[in-house]
């Protein structure tokens, strides 16, 4: 209820009377695959195949879900992705939405068949997920199959635009957040705003953010460029993106979300913050109790500098605190 995807591998009979008695919905659920053999490989569990079964008891009575498919090269990619997609979009009534996520490799991993995906492979798996949907558009379905963020990213390929995500059912879990976040920019950029913008206006910021976040920042840089041209670039003339490696988790964890304290506080002690005006980190950073990945709360991050201020991730937030606050 809370938005944190669910196996249903390990839900009693009880547990599913209760959802559907009480309308717990609408529960987030990871398939992954619907292949028993595949599953067992996925889940490392003879429990696995009760996810399926337990999904179709719950379309059954009506009880409405967002599918979550974490993809691993060479497992359930390609062939079995599409008969997986094909069998949720035909066979169940009550499927909202179904988003594809690269899966995500620590350092600590210890499954040498689990890899991560190559520019070449993300790209291909465009490709497929576009064809897929052109090739059954008769199925109303397959217009909410959508894949995260990441994949646009790794590929350097344009974000679909706003229309395309339709209710961004699950934005929360990286599918549609940059394109909201650059048609916010767009939008909070009016000309008439900025038409008195001079250098004397001009503050050195320092925007933190992760690897993959730096790539969606650097567009919406171009998007201000463009649109206010000689007013923009002498703001962003002093404004300097620091892009934090997360060393905490390692391997391909790249989103800004899972930044540890420990490597922005590590990424800051070697910049000169003190020629900053203001430093700007992401709120995203932080969960409900205001931790971080590694338990750094927001007064540890805060406390680095007096500059820095914490901001929520939308654009007409970051539109004002760059230009404005």
């Amino acid at each position: 209820m809370y938005g944190n995807f669910v196996t249903l591998t390990n839900v009693t009979e009880r547990d599913l009377d209760k959802i559907i008695k009480y309308r717990l919905e609408p529960l987030y659920v990871s398939i992954h695959s619907l292949d028993k053999d595949i599953r067992k490989i996925i889940f490392n569990s003879k429990k696995s195949i009760s996810g399926p079964e337990n999904l179709k008891i719950l379309d059954k009575n009506n009880i409405s879900t967002n599918i979550q498919i974490v993809l691993c090269p060479g497992i359930n990619d390609s062939k079995d992705l599409e008969a997986t997609l094909l069998a949720l979009i035909s066979e169940f009534k009550n499927i909202l939405s179904i988003g594809i996520v690269p899966v995500g490799i620590t350092r600590f991993n210890k499954n040498p068949k689990i890899k991560a995906y190559t520019k070449e492979n993300a790209l291909k798996i465009i490709n497929e997920i576009n064809d897929f949907k052109k090739k059954h558009r008769s199925l109303k379905k397959s217009e909410n199959i959508f894949l995260s963020d990441e994949f646009y990213i790794l590929t350097d390929t344009d974000f679909p635009e706003y229309k395309y995500y339709g209710d961004f059912y699950q934005i929360e879990n990286g599918i549609g957040r940059s394109t909201v976040f650059l048609k916010e920019i767009d939008e909070e950029i009016k000309f008439d705003r900025f038409v008195n913008i001079s250098g004397s206006d001009k503050r050195s910021i320092l925007v933190v953010t992760s690897e993959y976040g730096k790539k969606v920042i650097d567009k919406s840089l171009n998007i201000i460029i463009k649109k206010l041209k000689t007013a923009g670039k002498k703001i962003f003339s002093c404004v300097k993106v620091l892009e934090v490696e997360n060393k905490f988790l390692g391997g391909n964890v790249k989103v800004t979300g899972l930044l540890s304290g420990q490597d922005i506080k590590s990424s800051l002690g070697e910049e000169n913050i003190e020629g900053y005006d203001k430093i700007l980190v992401p709120a995203g950073i932080f969960n409900e109790e205001n931790f971080t990945i590694d338990d750094f709360n927001r007064k540890d991050i805060e406390e680095i500098s007096s500059r820095i201020k914490v901001i929520s991730e939308d654009g007409h937030s970051f539109i004002r605190e760059i230009f404005f606050n």
